[in-house]
């Protein structure tokens, strides 16, 4: 079913172009001329100097159009937008698409915000401004050429630029558009809005959306989770730096926003990420074609050194390489010579013929896996012609990689036949393995349910002093190492005595601060040293604080509330590594038990805790995550730091806590 606001804006019964030029270089007229070559409805051009454009009768304003108007493609000059949009509403315009840049992106935020007032006074619906336009099955409005490909994958970009990129693409890759949106500076329209209305779309398998910045953190967690459950749902994030984030400013006028969270919001929804423009297109040519692809993996090639290279790649991103079963190795013995080998990569050699590789695929064709054809031309055969025999065996879960003198003519004939083809075998794996391995979609259920001795230990304030803290992290169930605090030397002995030897004393300030960038913390504190160590650090606070000495493996979990996607969890190595190693893995709170086992493997914490079979608690350590991802939720936090957590055999334990609200 399609979304009532945005119907018109791409499935319009008419069109009116605003600006539509007599001038050949004017993009007004690029506009119109795809407009005619691709829109079978009412087109009218609206210019307030010209009697006909392009032959069609024009129109001064959009007002004296006879008839109704759907949409209006707006280029005029900048400074006229509000008043064509004026006219447009009055006109009783459903949707507008203005290609006109100069607004938000060039700090022009009041004169973007008065065309979306506009629009939303007289209920039209907004396309940019700064947009490259639309493709649609029902026309063509940008102004990069008409001949575009109709197909199933669905482009979304917060970029012209890439978006004229990806049409050039897909037409030398004969790959098929069913939409190509340019979202511009999103005022209105916004990237969630999109993706929704193509995930419901009939004609559009998969979606591909290129963002510098999302518009609201919610809507698109929402949306994607659902979008995700119906096709794949891929994402090309710019802004990931700090440089690519001030560029992104003055490009679209976005925030990008951390890169990491963003990672974590597409893996909550079951997105998939992929990491650079060679990645995110070679999927696109994956998906556009029917063939079952599975994560399971058999490499079929003609030369040994690319079989190697092709298993390197497969064990780096996740995939299996399969087994052969023993009856396929006997059939595989029967039809090939002894030189090659019933195994997985499966070498046919170098002297390997058109039919070696037909026998060797026809005794494969129905193992359980996703076969990558590897072949390099050689004297005795080319790629076309392997490119051939791959193209029989459509259905069977085949991948073509061709390679060599005639690997361009192996590539059209892959294409043709609807077979997913490539020109390394790296770029093929990669591509099978963001398909076959993206995440199951999750929604995010943030209903507050916080403890009520919390919310009056935490009432009124800012932050909290350790000991707060650690009667918060107590009240949640949260281990500590046992602790006191002491503002006597006194007093410091007795609660020492108390804990049991060794102790570590630290400072215990008003406010949140690195105690150990301030020398505030002594570790293996004896009993004859705690009188003298309280003395120390009682010049910098008078009051100390006295923990047991814990020993094992130092982990950070953290918490904040991010501005675009709310509150998120982070864990990774803790201590002095935090800052050093950076192997930090964020999840979008609250999490589950199973999303924090994830962010373990992810950030290596899973796999330290396992080394030398010590019998660390991970299982305490997980519970420890999830809490701490629902109490932030809670209470509203702004920032805490758990570090270190110590993990060791009877559990996890947060030896020191930092937090803010506000």
């Amino acid at each position: 079913m399609e979304s009532p606001s945005l119907a018109k804006l791409f499935n319009p019964d008419s069109i009116a172009v605003i600006g539509a030029s007599r001038h050949k270089e004017k993009v007004g007229n690029v506009v119109f001329r795809n407009l005619m070559a691709t829109f079978r409805g009412k087109l009218y051009p609206v210019n307030n100097k010209a009697e006909d454009v392009e032959g069609v009768k024009a129109y001064r304003s959009v007002k004296d159009v006879p008839g109704d108007v759907d949409l209006a493609v707006v280029t005029v000059p900048r400074d006229f937008v509000p008043e064509v949009l004026e006219e447009s509403g009055e006109k009783g315009v459903k949707a507008v698409i203005v290609i006109t840049a100069g607004f938000r992106e060039v700090g022009e935020v009041k004169l973007e915000e008065e065309i979306v007032s506009i629009a939303r006074k007289h209920g039209m619906r907004l396309l940019g401004p700064n947009t490259f336009g639309v493709i649609s099955p029902s026309y063509n409005s940008t102004f990069a050429f008409a001949d575009v490909k109709r197909g199933n994958i669905g482009l979304v970009v917060q970029s012209g630029g890439l978006g004229v990129y990806m049409l050039d693409f897909a037409r030398k890759s004969r790959m098929g558009i069913s939409y190509m949106v340019s979202l511009g500076n999103q005022a209105d329209v916004k990237e969630y809005e999109v993706i929704e209305y193509l995930a419901k779309d009939s004609m559009t398998k998969a979606i591909f959306v290129y963002l510098e910045g999302v518009s609201d953190g919610q809507k698109f967690l929402d949306v994607l989770a659902e979008s995700a459950v119906r096709k794949p749902v891929v994402f090309l994030k710019g802004g990931r730096t700090s440089k690519g984030s001030q560029a992104a400013k003055t490009h679209t006028g976005s925030m990008a926003g951390s890169y990491e969270v963003f990672k974590a919001a597409v893996r909550t929804g079951g997105g998939i990420l992929t990491e650079d423009l060679r990645d995110f297109l070679n999927l696109a040519k994956l998906l556009e074609f029917s063939e079952p692809i599975s994560n399971d993996l058999l490499i079929v090639t003609n030369s040994g050194g690319h079989g190697v290279l092709t298993a390197d790649e497969a064990s780096r991103v996740g995939l299996n390489l399969i087994e052969l079963p023993n009856y396929v190795k006997d059939e595989l013995r029967r039809v090939l010579p002894p030189t090659s080998v019933p195994a997985n990569p499966l070498d046919l050699t170098g002297d390997a013929t058109r039919e070696r590789y037909n026998a060797a695929l026809k005794v494969v064709q129905d193992v359980n896996a996703t076969k990558v054809v590897v072949v390099e031309s050689l004297p005795f055969i080319s790629s076309a012609e392997v490119a051939r025999s791959v193209s029989n065996f459509k259905g069977k879960g085949v991948v073509g990689v061709v390679m060599g003198m005639d690997e361009e003519l192996a590539m059209r004939v892959l294409e043709s036949a609807g077979v997913p083809g490539f020109y390394f075998p790296e770029d093929a794996v990669r591509a099978i393995s963001l398909a076959s391995l993206r995440p199951s979609p999750r929604r995010k259920i943030r209903t507050k349910q916080p403890i009520e001795a919390a919310l009056e230990l935490v009432k009124g304030k800012t932050s909290l002093r350790d000991f707060e803290a650690f009667r918060l992290m107590e009240i949640y169930g949260i281990r500590t190492p046992k602790w006191g605090i002491a503002e006597s030397e006194e007093e410091a002995v007795k609660v020492a005595d108390q804990i049991g030897y060794p102790v570590v004393m630290k400072i215990s300030p008003e406010e949140p601060v690195h105690k150990t960038e301030l020398k505030g913390v002594a570790l293996n504190v004896t009993k004859e040293q705690v009188a003298e160590t309280y003395r120390r650090l009682s010049q910098i606070t008078k009051r100390v604080l006295i923990q047991e000495q814990l020993t094992g493996l130092e982990i950070f979990i953290g918490g904040m509330r991010d501005t675009t996607f709310g509150h998120v969890v982070l864990v990774g190595p803790g201590g002095i590594y935090v800052d050093v190693l950076k192997m930090v893995s964020y999840g979008i709170a609250p999490i589950y038990e199973d999303e924090a086992y994830d962010m373990l493997k992810e950030s290596k914490v899973l796999d330290m805790l396992k080394a030398r079979r010590r019998g660390y608690d991970e299982h305490s350590l997980i519970r420890t995550l999830v809490t701490v991802s629902r109490m932030i939720v809670d209470l509203d936090v702004k920032e805490l730091d758990l570090n270190p957590v110590f993990v060791n055999e009877t559990g996890a334990f947060a030896a020191d806590v930092r937090i803010t609200f506000g």
